[in-house]
This record gives structure tokens, C-alpha cells and sequence, in this order.
């Protein structure tokens, strides 16, 4: 199932009308009440129509005002699910602070993404991923890295893939993609230019385009199939992708795992025939 209430926070944040905000406002200070609500009282006392409300759910991946409040009570119960992890700025020493906020935001990313997941939506992209014969990768810059990293996981349990450093033949592999070939794009943006380029090709193919991308409206999102949400912590200009990586890189993580689970016998004996393979001996 979804998580609700962090969707419904950076959506506030992000594009929310003025009539939404009264009512994301009030779903966020009071997630019990709502819970038990009916849509029409929940309009009366946010002084929307219902019709307002519906909007605000489809818009944030829900059928309806009952599967947000679904939502939103499985978040109530499950806010203690994952360890609670901060560390502490003790010291007055610039290295150790810098560290300290470096680490905190690490952690507050892979939080965020955990609560961006959509469980249902994860089993039928695993599934995807089991039935496909290939899987075309792209990304640029930092996406490429993480792309990188999910093809050396695949490769070691012989799930071929396509990915091309060089810009160009990214764009010439997305031209070639076959119809309902599998295509995971990775953007934290889901605005550059050259991926929707990309994006745009697979689509006129009939591939099926897998987004990993922050949550929020972009390109990217409304193009692609299938979506994977890492959460937006990062400044427009950034020196650096950091905490977004981490993030891609978990859904990465998870991915990899899920999909081994479903032919955990086969895929291990090729982890083993690689570890051996890779393996440093001495002379």
C-alpha cells in the first residue's frame, strides 16, 4: 500500500492549489480524525467541495477519498516501522558538523524514500523485470552511476542489459528499443532535456518506460509506464548529487533483492560462480 501523508507534504509544498492546502492542512495536523471522516464532512469543514478532494487524491496516486484514508491510517500505525536513526552535532569542529549534517541527510532520504514506496506498484515492476529478455538502462551524469550500479547486479546473475555511457548511443538505443521492450530511466530531475528526448523515443517505440525520479510533476513522470519515487531534499542548483543518490541507489537495492527472490536457487548459483571467479587468490 501507499504511504499518504509524506505524498500529501511535498505536494502541499510543491503544486497544491490554495482550496487543496486547507484541505492537505488539515489531513496533516489531523490524520486520526480525517481517518474516520466521510468525504462530504471532510469538504464541509475545509469549506471545499468533494470534487476537490477527489483531485487531491487521484493527483497523489489514490482511486479515491477511501483508499487516502486507508493510507493515512497505515501510516499511523506503521510510523515506528524503521529504526529511528539521527546523529547527534556535538562539537564545534567544522569537519565533524559538515559530517554530521551529511549523514542526517542520508538518513531523512532513504525515510522519505521508504515512505514514496508503493508496494503494488513494486511487485508489478519486479514482475516486468522477471519476464522481460532484456532491460535498456539510461541516465546521465549521477543517474548513470546508479543505472551503472543495477547493471553490474544484473549482470552477475546473467539478466542482460543495455547501457552506453556515451550520450549519443543512449539516444540511438532508445530508437531501437523493440515494442514492449523494458526501459528504466533514471533522472532525479525528470526534466533534462536529452532524457525526455530519450523518454520520448522508447514511448514512440511501445517500450515500457520505468521512471526512478523525485515525486512531484515532471516530464519524466507523466511519460513514464511505471514509477519509483526518491524524495525531493536537494536544492534546484546543487553542487552535487548526494542524498538523492543515496536514495536511487536503495531503490536500486531493492529492485536487485526482489527480483532475486523470485528465482533465489538459480541466481544464487551464478553469485557463486562470480564470487569464485572474482575471487583474489594468493600466489
Amino acid at each position: 500500500m501507499k504511504k499518504a501523508l509524506y505524498r500529501l507534504e511535498i505536494y502541499h509544498k510543491q503544486s497544491a492549489t490554495e482550496s487543496e492546502k486547507e484541505v492537505l492542512n488539515f489531513i496533516l495536523e489531523h490524520p486520526r480524525t480525517v481517518v474516520e471522516m466521510d468525504i462530504h464532512t471532510l469538504a464541509k469543514k475545509c469549506y471545499c467541495s468533494a470534487a476537490t478532494i477527489v483531485r487531491i487524491c487521484k493527483k497523489n496516486g489514490f482511486k479515491g477519498f477511501k483508499e487516502l484514508k486507508m493510507a493515512v491510517l497505515n501510516d499511523i500505525n506503521y510510523t515506528n516501522e524503521l529504526t529511528q536513526i539521527t546523529f547527534t552535532d556535538q562539537s564545534d569542529h567544522p569537519i565533524e558538523q559538515n559530517v554530521v549534517k551529511i549523514l542526517n541527510n542520508n538518513i531523512q532520504a532513504i525515510e522519505n524514500m521508504y515512505h514514496l514506496l508503493d508496494f503494488q506498484e513494486l511487485e508489478r515492476i519486479v514482475h516486468l523485470l522477471f519476464m522481460c529478455k532484456y532491460v535498456y538502462l539510461y541516465g546521465i551524469g549521477a543517474s548513470f552511476l546508479v543505472a551503472k550500479d543495477l547493471q553490474q547486479k544484473f549482470e552477475r546473475i546473467s539478466k542482460k542489459t543495455f547501457l552506453y555511457e556515451d550520450l549519443h548511443m543512449q539516444l540511438v538505443s532508445s530508437t531501437n528499443i523493440d515494442k514492449g521492450g523494458i526501459a528504466i530511466v533514471i533522472s532525479y530531475s525528470g526534466l533534462t532535456k536529452e532524457i525526455i528526448n530519450i523518454v520520448n523515443n522508447i514511448k514512440q517505440r511501445g517500450g515500457i518506460i520505468i521512471a526512478i525520479t523525485k515525486y512531484g510533476s515532471s516530464k519524466l513522470v507523466n511519460l513514464a509506464d511505471h514509477h519509483l519515487f526518491v524524495p525531493e531534499l536537494e536544492m534546484p542548483l546543487r553542487v552535487g548529487a548526494s542524498s538523492s543518490r543515496v536514495s536511487q541507489l536503495c531503490i536500486v537495492d531493492i529492485l536487485y533483492n526482489l527480483y532475486l527472490s523470485l528465482e533465489t536457487e538459480k541466481s544464487m548459483d551464478k553469485i557463486i560462480l562470480t564470487n569464485k571467479l572474482l575471487e583474489k587468490k594468493e600466489d
